[in-house]
């Protein structure tokens, strides 16, 4: 490797993981508000909107996946990502109707969907060629995302409340084109390897690389049912403060980024299916604890369980998944990215529903339904890993 990445090799991955996620939430935070607020649509259309660029990035990202597989160069795969969110930003500026909005997302958002699992994608082309800790390595990369939406959010929504739309979509580009002009011009170039060239999908995809992308997906969904309810169940149903969400949702940030880097050490001496699992026991435990909570202090010590949970799954799921199809790594990454996605989805429509028929609170218990889910999938994996060792 030339000498000008000697003096630390990982910098320039979890720097392009920062860039990545920074770009993401000056955007994803802000898309309900900006339909309603400035594009003045009926909530009905934040469903068709979210749906219809989903389900188009999942197939986006799957094929850009599959390019990386077979050998084009994972970091031209990324930069093509970026330059399409800043083409739909430019588009959102200057947007005035949904169908405008609507046709930029689904032709070019749904592109830059992909930009997370590209990035994971040449961080994976990279990681598998060194002689380093995977766990900790990816561990570093989630980290890294983690960070930028701690930062992003609360700047998005300032920029918007003093400057409009336009600035945190502007600062969004401004992410874009240093992303881009980084991964061309500092970040090693990314290829798959020989082997992984010649490597069959089909043949590759076993029962167990299934079971962890659905409990990746599970982790995810309950995550997302919990925080689309929380806030209106704390200040609507308990009558809490109105800034108690945001401080909880301070807190379990600041503390799953080091719980990430923890899952790396611990994956070092227990198996990573063991720790996902949990992973999973402490996500139970957390929506029970919220279900029966009624006060501030209550809530805001139960986000150490949040962060154990959210953080050991999140620190472990991609290298996980990777284990389980070493030669794939542009399929695995845009599936975990995938998985993630749909889970977001599927967590967000089960917490309306649940809050449509019965209230904020109930849709804890189907976080809670969906965390023992994950923890039973994860059991049957290494039941079937133990069978197929013996």
């Amino acid at each position: 490797m030339s000498s000008r990445y000697t003096f630390s090799p990982q910098l320039p991955f979890l720097l392009l993981s920062l860039l990545t996620g920074l770009t993401s939430s000056f955007v994803t935070p802000l898309m309900s508000y900006f339909l309603i607020d400035e594009i003045n649509v009926e909530p009905i259309f934040i469903s068709i909107y979210m749906v219809s660029v989903t389900l188009s990035g999942l197939v986006i990202s799957q094929y850009l996946g599959h390019l990386a597989d077979k050998g084009f160069n994972a970091n031209r795969l990324y930069g093509l990502t970026m330059v399409c969110v800043g083409i739909a930003m430019v588009a959102f500026i200057f947007s005035e109707q949904f169908w405008h909005v609507f046709l930029a997302g689904v032709l070019f958002m749904s592109v830059g969907a992909g930009a997370v699992s590209q990035m994971l994608t040449v961080s994976g082309l990279w990681a598998k060629n060194q002689d380093i800790d995977l766990a900790a390595f990816n561990s570093k990369v989630r980290a890294a995302i983690s960070l930028a939406w701690v930062v992003g959010p609360p700047l998005a929504f300032t920029l918007v409340a003093n400057f409009g739309f336009a600035a945190s979509f502007s600062v969004a580009i401004a992410c874009v084109v240093v992303a881009t002009l980084f991964v061309v011009n500092v970040v090693p170039p990314q290829k798959a390897s020989q082997q992984s060239l010649n490597t069959s999908l089909k043949g590759s995809l076993s029962l167990p690389f299934w079971l962890v992308g659905l409990a990746i997906l599970a982790g995810m969904a309950g995550n997302v049912m919990y925080l689309s309810s929380m806030p209106l169940y704390v200040m609507n149903e308990l009558g809490l403060a109105e800034n108690l969400p945001g401080l909880m949702m301070g807190v379990v940030a600041a503390l799953e980024i080091p719980t990430m880097l923890l899952a790396a050490k611990l994956a070092r001496r227990f198996p990573p299916a063991a720790i996902m699992a949990v992973a999973f026991i402490f996500g139970c435990c957390f929506y029970i604890g919220v279900y029966f909570s009624q006060s501030s202090w209550e809530l805001l010590t139960l986000q150490v369980l949040n962060a154990l949970f959210y953080g050991l799954y999140a620190g472990i799921g991609l290298t996980l998944l990777q284990k389980q199809a070493p030669d794939l790594t542009g399929f695995t990454s845009a599936f975990y990215s995938n998985a993630t996605r749909v889970g977001m989805m599927l967590g967000t429509i089960g917490a309306g529903t649940v809050a449509q028929f019965f209230s904020f609170r109930d849709a804890t218990i189907g976080s809670l339904c969906i965390a023992i889910f994950g923890l039973n999938v994860m059991l049957v994996f290494m039941f079937v890993k133990r069978r197929a060792h013996s």
